[in-house]
């Protein structure tokens, strides 16, 4: 781990302490004017917390994103150049002549026996395909153990790896991490089963362009019902049992739903306005995303349909102190 990345850990640990302290201090002070410090000191660690996640995974969403320019692009060509399915070499030697009978040999290219130089310029052809990045590509070639398999890992310079290729038994190309559009899939895709054969990833990044394009419409749809409304956001269960009959039987905090509940307006693609309960707590505004389910709210992850009648939200849960909290917003 480079210095760079203990430092962030570090300081990932320190704002989650400072978190819990915070949170702590606020629930203890009674001054109104403590508590409005200390909810602003809190609201700062979040927002940072969210600055560097955003910055993390930007790349990322700009590349799987950059497909759908590609793949317009391919689809739209008159005449497309043909690789080579297979490259084949054979290689003949003569023995020296030690009897009256001369003997020849000959060797098959086999994707399973590649030279380091070969493997890459494969992995390149690919990569390739894709957007090119803000600088180059690095790629690390190693041999697993156990597998025998080859493994090559796609990094960018300063940047996160972008996912890993190998060459399967059979000695297909696959791949997976975000070079195939997911971040969390464990599954091999298979990019090309011949050395230099683009054929296959083509169309595999086609249909991933269609289904980006389909997504993108349905939460830029989402986006466009949201701005300019306002959602109230309020606890209703506490560990399945109504947040109010909760706090009357002294199973839930006595604040629950009074500092649990805020109003949320939204500004535009990306911003938010926040409406707290209390005059001690003050209004502020904060960013959220959304994909084709879900609508991204700070800690929240806020599932939600569309519908010809419009937006709706399904309820969510969260974590507090051991307990569930059920949560709605409409």
């Amino acid at each position: 781990m480079s210095k760079e990345e203990k430092k962030l850990t570090r300081s990932l640990n320190n704002d989650r302490s400072n978190k819990e302290l915070l949170r702590t201090e606020i629930n203890n002070a009674t001054d109104p004017n403590v508590r409005l410090e200390l909810t602003k000191m809190l609201l700062d660690i979040e927002k940072a917390e969210k600055k560097r996640k955003i910055t993390r995974w930007s790349f990322i969403i700009v590349l799987i994103l950059g497909f759908t320019f590609f793949l317009w692009h391919l689809g739209n060509k008159s005449t497309k150049e043909t690789k080579p399915n297979q490259v084949s070499e054979t290689q003949t030697s003569t023995s020296k002549e030690t009897t009256s009978d001369t003997s020849t040999t000959q060797s098959t290219f086999s994707e399973t026996n590649l030279t380091e130089a070969q493997v890459k310029e494969w992995v390149m052809s690919i990569l390739d395909l894709l957007p090119p990045p803000p600088t180059r590509y690095l790629l690390d070639m190693k041999t697993d153990d156990k597998d025998k398999l080859i493994y090559i890992s796609v990094g960018i310079d300063q940047m996160d790896s972008l996912g890993t290729f190998r060459i399967n038994a059979q000695g297909e190309l696959e791949a997976k991490g975000a070079i195939t559009g997911s971040l969390v899939d464990p599954n091999w895709t298979l990019m090309s089963k011949k050395y230099l054969d683009t054929s296959i990833a083509e169309e595999f990044f086609k249909e991933k362009n269609a289904k980006n394009s389909k997504i993108n419409d349905t939460f830029q749809s989402a986006r466009q019902m949201l701005i300019g409304k306002k959602y109230s956001i309020v606890p209703i269960l506490y560990d399945g049992q109504d947040a109010a009959e909760a706090m009357e039987d002294n199973k839930a905090p006595q604040n629950l739903i009074h500092d649990g509940a805020q109003e949320i307006t939204f500004i535009d693609d990306t911003t938010i306005r926040t409406e707290l309960l209390g005059n001690y707590r003050p209004d502020y505004e904060d960013t959220y995303s959304i994909n084709e389910n879900k609508l991204m709210i700070r800690h929240n992850d806020i599932p939600y349909t569309l519908s010809n009648s419009g937006i709706s939200f399904d309820t969510w849960t969260t974590e507090m102190d051991g307990h569930t909290v059920t949560w709605q917003m409409k």
